[in-house]
């Protein structure tokens, strides 16, 4: 059982160094995050740091994920893909309630307008 957090004083730059090199071993590198934190000792928060930083990545490390920000689904990202499409979906479909809002504020500026005779 390895251990890679030892000491208090240890920099995170190397327990990176060291888990990395540990999960590049052939038979690690589909360790999940949970086999990860308890052969390691890496603390959990450290390993979805390093997952949203693309420094651990879902080409070579397919069963590490960290929790998506607006779900907590585990994902490769900051904001899983069903979050993400939500978010355009939305922000699509503000811009088009914006632009029928302008029609309107446009077409009914005549007739809210005063004329003297």
């Amino acid at each position: 059982m390895h251990r890679f957090v030892k000491t208090i004083d240890v920099r995170e730059e190397d327990i990176f160094s060291e888990l990395h090199h540990f999960l590049l071993r052939k038979n690690n590198r589909y360790l999940t995050n949970d086999e990860v934190v308890a052969l390691t000792g890496v603390s959990v928060e450290l390993l979805y740091k390093w997952v949203k930083a693309g420094k651990l990545k879902k080409s070579i490390f397919p069963n590490l994920g960290a929790p998506c920000e607006r779900c907590g689904q585990i994902t490769q990202k900051k904001i899983c893909i069903s979050c993400s499409s939500t978010i355009v979906n939305t922000l699509k479909q503000e811009e088009k309630d914006r632009a029928w809002f302008n029609q309107i504020q446009r077409n009914n500026h005549r007739a809210s307008t005063y004329h003297y005779k």
